[in-house]
C-alpha cells in the first residue's frame, strides 16, 4: 500500500506530514574517496524534517555500498531531492577534549 506524503510517519520520531520530496542523489564525502561518491536510491525515500532522520538516511546509504564502506566514515554528504532543493549535511562525530593549559 502506497502512502501519500501525508500519510507517511517517521519510524524515528513518529511524527507525519514533515517529509521531504523524494531523494533523488546522496553525494557522499569521506577520507577514503578521491572525490564526492554518488548513491542513487532504489526506491522512494522521504526524509522526516521534525528529526535527525537524515543522518540515518546517509548512514543506512554508506553502510550499503562496499565502496563507501570501504572509505571509512563519512565526513559530509550532499542530499538532492526530486523537487531540485537540496541539503549539506555534515557528519555528526564526538569532538575529540583538547587539552587546555
Amino acid at each position: 500500500m502506497e502512502q501519500t506524503e501525508e500519510t507517511l510517519t517517521c519510524g524515528q520520531c513518529r511524527k507525519s506530514g514533515t517529509f521531504t520530496a523524494p531523494v533523488s542523489v546522496i553525494l557522499l564525502f569521506a577520507p577514503g574517496l578521491s572525490k564526492p561518491y554518488p548513491l542513487i536510491p532504489a526506491e522512494d525515500y522521504r526524509v522526516c524534517g521534525a528529526c535527525d532522520a537524515i543522518f540515518t538516511l546517509v548512514n543506512r546509504a554508506a553502510d550499503a555500498h562496499p565502496t563507501t564502506r570501504q572509505a571509512g566514515p563519512w565526513s559530509r554528504a550532499i542530499i538532492v531531492f526530486a523537487d531540485g532543493h537540496g541539503v549539506d549535511v555534515k557528519a555528526k562525530r564526538p569532538q575529540q577534549a583538547v587539552a587546555l593549559a
